[in-house]
């Protein structure tokens, strides 16, 4: 079922930065917990089938996001220490190695006592299995529009910290992916840190998704929020991120900055989910109508502020 590569398997991340450089130009690949790119690559089961979305090539039935060309070569991460396991840094800010399991990061209390949006998430990511292969590096490297990593962690201000030969870059997350499928990483970079702020007191943040059954499915709507609350009762900060409603988790900026100044209420986050239905394009397609879509970023984004807000008190 898998067309035939060969898997290099790096020690330090020096070294898969070479061995990316070096085996690029024949056609290499980077290798996480492989939950995705393996299934991207392998050979179909059932050449045709009938479209049941635009994302289907009318003429074969099969995902436009077909992989023609598989890598010649893996760069297998999973020997490199550094890049896994979750630190609390000195400056309050709290690391993720891009390697790190998502089932680890849904266990990890420090992840659930400071980002609780993230550690929901990466709960309602996939099946026990996916979460125990899968990474968060993967997650967000994938840049699927509805990704449940990826979409937490641009609600909650992460930083991205991306290593290759010449040397190391760091970038806001939500700068990270352009589009289905596609992000800034140049020829021979590999994400290896996911870093995120330290939060000020009074802060909560939560996640939540919208699918078409409980576990296993990608999600129709979802959305996350962080909000701060000041010492007068009133929100003093926030984010809010919608995922599965455009081309790439979105920020809705006009809908946080509507409830800064403003006391937590079931009235001021009815107006702001009307509010984020203006800032989202969604489409339809098998999973949810437009429509559809539109009206749960609504009953979505209410939720998440709810459950932010009484995790910041």
């Amino acid at each position: 079922m898998l067309p035939r590569f060969d898997v290099l398997q790096p020690d330090t991340i020096k070294e898969a930065c070479v061995l990316l450089k070096q085996y690029g130009p024949q056609g290499a690949a980077v290798l996480a917990g492989g939950t995705d790119i393996l299934v991207d690559i392998r050979i179909p089961i059932i050449p045709e089938h009938l479209p049941r979305c635009k994302g289907c090539d009318p003429k074969t039935g099969k995902p436009q996001k077909a992989v023609e060309h598989p890598p010649e070569y893996m760069i297998a991460l999973s020997h490199i220490p550094e890049l896994q396991g979750i630190e609390a840094l000195q400056d309050g800010r709290i690391a993720i190695g891009a390697m790190t399991c998502i089932a680890a990061i849904c266990d990890s209390k420090l992840i659930q006592e400071n980002l609780q949006a993230l550690a929901e998430g990466c709960d309602s990511l996939g099946s026990p299995l996916v979460r125990n292969r899968g990474t968060i590096g993967g997650n967000i490297c994938n840049a699927r529009p509805a990704a449940d990593a990826l979409l937490p962690s641009v609600a909650l201000g992460a930083q991205l910290e991306i290593c290759s030969i010449k040397g190391t870059r760091t970038i806001p997350i939500e700068d990270f992916v352009t589009g289905p499928g596609r992000t800034t990483l140049a020829e021979g970079e590999i994400l290896t840190q996911i870093i995120f702020p330290k939060a000020p007191p009074q802060t909560g943040s939560s996640f939540t998704k919208l699918a078409n059954r409980k576990a296993l499915e990608i999600s129709v709507v979802n959305a996350a929020a962080k909000v701060t609350i000041g010492d007068d009762g009133k929100i003093s900060d926030a984010r809010i991120t919608l995922g599965a409603v455009a081309p790439k988790p979105i920020l809705i900026p006009k809908a946080a900055k509507s409830l800064i100044g403003n006391r937590p209420s079931s009235e001021l986050f009815e107006k702001v989910g009307e509010i984020a239905a203006t800032e989202c394009k969604p489409i339809t397609d098998h999973r949810g109508s437009k429509t559809y879509r539109v009206d749960m970023v609504k009953v979505l984004v209410k939720r998440v502020l709810e459950r932010a807000v009484k995790g910041a008190q």
